[in-house]
């Protein structure tokens, strides 16, 4: 008996120091005992910071002394220029390819020699060291919590549910996608531990999207964790952009695309139209060759063996890029593999998630056309950087720059409309939202570009809304937060306009201009403070509020500088009259041109008039 009642009070006294134990590891003030569940932010590509270490794992620094960070490489101008000078020189005198394609090949793989991973185990090689945030913002020092609110500025969500209740799950973009997952599933073990809530709200953004396609495939269980998910532009189904890299279906391969606009998709239009002038230095053929062996090296040795890459390749894509870049690698394609069924799987493991009472809210963007990198930058809708169908779950809807048709009716493929009765087409006809898995929970904005969604602070407040309280159920909740709404970035006219304006003397105006002057105050305010806008009703506003503050002289006119145009025209009138042919390729064109220019001239002026 004695025995007995020793191992009953040593597993009670054990026990105890158990709870108090962990007792003691929750930091929550609530411990735990709140209505607010913690909320993990999964950011994504390029939202975690990175920094190159040196042979002694100190930070490397450039000549500012500042940390050097390793998103998406590390370019050393001195060194590139000493690498190329030679075969650049060489090429240019040749106009043949003489070593400049091998020069340039060794300047990608010295950049991107911090991202390697090694082919054998898709595991990162380079000496880095990932920015990590093993506890809440409460926890977090003023720069970090700056580095995390200036990518997602969830301040509100802080006010409301404590900054003890907010994570920020920071990893390398380029890192091992098997790895980091497991991170996130212990990262929401942890959080649970450290707040005492039994459940938590995760934030997929982006690349976080195809993390948390990882998360719901290996760890099912993960479902008992979760009180709601709210995704914001997630790639669910990667990026176009990514799978025409793997497939090495790249637009500027082709100089006729190369020198008829492609540049101006990602630079101004002076200095892309200069870069097309410049580049017809080398003939077709040889820029071309340049072109495609770089691009070569790029994805297969860099790319092919990023295993965080791989999961923003769409499904469409993987089979036949997998097959073509990773036959040597069986390693990598085991854990590529392993993800594609995961992304194969995306939708049913979502819907397992709401079937078993998780709410799942998506907010996406739409109609901002996909960067021109790949060839099938137009085959979808889109927000810039990924297609609209990957971050709306499926959802079918026009091109950029189309509609529907007239008389389309919607389709009403989900199961999980609420009300078939409910119209889920936009307003301006362009997507189907009664397509998309979730047509009660998804948010659409139109016209926003995926790189300053945490710049329309409608998402920011409506993500605030999802995560702090229980007011939004679906699209339907509140006139506040409609299904589909509209692109902005407010910041110029909520830190300027509107100060400058509030700070003028209005009983120093005359009357028209005082009552403009309150007018515009009073639409600009009502637009900042607003939740729902329209095409265009922000730079109205803007122009509203610039143009009284010049008028009562408390602003300066801007004056337009005319912008030059000078390489605009030429290489307009390069490929108008040359096509895609290089310098050295124009003279036989040239006397081409001429003889035509001279035939033309006698068969109108001087042949015509005499011979009828």
């Amino acid at each position: 008996m004695k025995k007995i009642i020793s191992l009953i009070l040593a597993f009670v006294l054990a026990f105890s120091m158990l709870s108090l134990t962990a007792s003691a590891a929750v930091k929550t003030e609530c411990k735990g005992d709140c209505e607010h569940c913690p909320s993990i932010v999964v950011p994504g590509i390029g939202q975690s910071n990175v920094w190159a270490l040196d042979e002694n794992g100190d930070y490397l620094l450039d000549d500012n002394g500042e940390r050097i960070s390793c998103f998406p490489a590390i370019f050393d101008v001195g060194s590139i220029v000493k690498t190329v000078l030679g075969p650049v020189l060489l090429t240019l005198i040749t106009q043949h390819d003489v070593f400049l394609s091998d020069a340039l090949c060794d300047v990608v793989l010295d950049a991107f020699e911090v991202n390697n991973c090694d082919p054998e185990t898709g595991k990162n090689t380079g000496n880095i060291e990932v920015e990590k945030y093993p506890y809440s913002v409460a926890e977090c020092s003023d720069y970090e919590k700056g580095e995390i609110y200036d990518n997602i500025p969830l301040q509100a969500y802080s006010e409301i549910a404590g900054e003890d209740h907010l994570y920020y799950f920071a990893y390398n973009s380029f890192g091992n996608n098997l790895d980091i997952v497991n991170e996130l599933y212990a990262f929401i073990q942890m959080v649970k531990a450290e707040t005492g809530h039994d459940k938590v709200n995760i934030v997929p953004i982006s690349m976080g999207g195809s993390v948390a396609n990882g998360l719901f495939e290996y760890y099912p269980e993960v479902v008992n964790d979760l009180n709601k998910v709210v995704y914001i532009v997630p790639a669910l189904n990667g990026s176009t952009i990514v799978g025409d890299l793997y497939t090495k279906n790249l637009a500027f391969l082709n100089t006729e695309f190369l020198y008829n606009g492609f540049l101006e998709t990602l630079m101004d239009e002076e200095e892309a139209r200069m870069i097309e002038v410049i580049a017809r230095i080398l003939p077709d053929e040889v820029l071309t060759g340049v072109l495609t062996n770089v691009a070569n090296c790029l994805v297969e040795d860099v790319a092919a063996n990023i295993t965080m890459l791989w999961g923003l390749c769409p499904k469409e894509y993987y089979p036949a890029a997998s097959n073509a870049l990773l036959g040597s690698k069986p390693e990598i394609k085991k854990q590529t593999d392993k993800f594609y069924k995961a992304q194969l799987n995306s939708l049913s493991n979502i819907q397992k998630l709401v079937d078993n009472g998780v709410q799942v809210f998506d907010i996406v963007d739409y109609d901002a056309p996909l960067y021109q990198i790949g060839n099938s930058w137009n085959n979808d809708n889109a927000d810039g950087v990924i297609h609209l169908s990957s971050t709306a779950m499926g959802v079918h809807s026009a091109l950029v720059g189309e509609t529907l048709g007239e008389g389309y009716k919607q389709a009403n493929t989900s199961v999980n409309c609420s009300n078939p009765a409910h119209n889920h087409i936009s307003p301006d006809n362009v997507v189907d939202a009664s397509t998309g898995l979730l047509p009660d929970t998804t948010f659409y904005f139109d016209g926003q570009n995926h790189e300053r969604t945490a710049r329309n602070d409608i998402i920011i407040s409506l993500a605030t809304k999802l995560l702090a309280t229980d007011d939004i159920k679906d699209v339907y909740s509140t006139p506040d937060y409609p299904q589909f709404n509209g692109a902005r970035d407010p910041r110029d006219i909520k830190n300027n306009l509107l100060p400058a304006a509030k700070a003028v003397d209005a009983s120093a105006l005359n009357a028209a201009d005082a009552t403009e002057l309150a007018a515009a105050i009073a639409e600009a305010e009502a637009f900042v403070n607003g939740t729902v806008c329209y095409d265009g009703q922000e730079e109205k506003i803007e122009e509203r509020l610039k143009a009284i503050l010049v008028k009562v002289g408390a602003r300066e006119a801007e004056v337009e500088e005319e912008p030059s145009t000078f390489f605009t025209e030429l290489s307009l009138w390069l490929y108008d009259n040359y096509g895609a042919n290089g310098y050295s390729e124009m003279l036989p064109l040239t006397i081409n041109l001429i003889a035509k220019t001279v035939s033309d001239f006698l068969n109108e002026y001087i042949l015509a008039p005499f011979f009828g």
